[in-house]
């Protein structure tokens, strides 16, 4: 591990180096898992100092937003997705232990894993000092994105249903979209998502993408993949 490097797109020197070793540690170098010694639990407080930071800073920053828009944005800022792709332009997933088998088969690509240290480094910070030094670095890192966090409402819905999807078998959905008036040459478009032959949820949208976009969001609050 470099520790330089972590601390360096941190903004932040560790007092106790230890707590950066632990937020680093994928679980499987820790083979007993009795010890602790991986970044599980500090994944835990990450998660939580993360939703808490960025809720904050969403209000602050939205006064019209109402709580949809709100939780939607912050969903967005911190799903899975989003954090391991930060995680991998920062590199972190270079610095991470782990053990050979894992490596070889692209631990350090795969993306729970990227989120979940993205989220550990975070929880590291709250314990080597406390919550405002970790939601000083949390905002640090997610300040482009929090400038953003409107547009990646529609993008994370379809990006979450797809990660969700392929969660259950690995088969992604499918999308068809197509003009709500044949003769109009333009939108408004409407799109049909599917996934296995099941409909999950249709919507209308003035572009293709944005129809796409809105009918998995409906298929994310409708989760008929559940109920089936």
């Amino acid at each position: 591990m470099q520790k330089d490097v972590v601390e360096k797109s941190l903004g932040y020197v560790f007092t106790d180096i230890t707590w950066l070793e632990q937020a680093l540690t994928h679980p499987s170098v820790d083979q007993k898992r009795s010890t602790n010694l991986n970044y599980e639990r500090l994944e835990y407080l990450g998660d939580a100092v993360l939703e808490l930071a960025v809720s904050r800073e969403l209000f602050s920053r939205y006064p019209k937003a109402d709580e949809g828009l709100l939780t939607k944005m912050r969903a967005a800022l911190v799903s899975r997705q989003h954090l391991a792709g930060l995680c991998r332009e920062l590199g972190w997933g270079e610095q991470l232990a782990m053990s050979p088998q894992l490596e070889k088969t692209g631990g350090r690509t795969t993306l729970s894993i990227l989120a979940n240290t993205f989220e550990s480094v975070v929880g590291a910070v709250m314990m080597d000092s406390n919550y405002n030094a970790a939601r000083k670095v949390s905002l640090m890192l997610l300040g482009p994105s929090l400038e953003k966090a409107e547009a990646m409402v529609a993008v994370n819905s379809k990006g979450e249903l797809l990660e969700t999807l392929q969660a259950v078998n690995g088969q992604g959905p499918d999308y068809t979209v197509s003009l709500v008036d044949p003769e109009k040459v333009a939108g408004p478009f409407r799109a049909v998502v599917s996934w296995g032959g099941m409909e999950l949820g249709s919507a209308e949208g003035t572009s293709k993408h944005k129809a796409q976009m809105a009918a998995a969001a409906v298929a994310l609050k409708q989760r008929l993949w559940e109920k089936a």
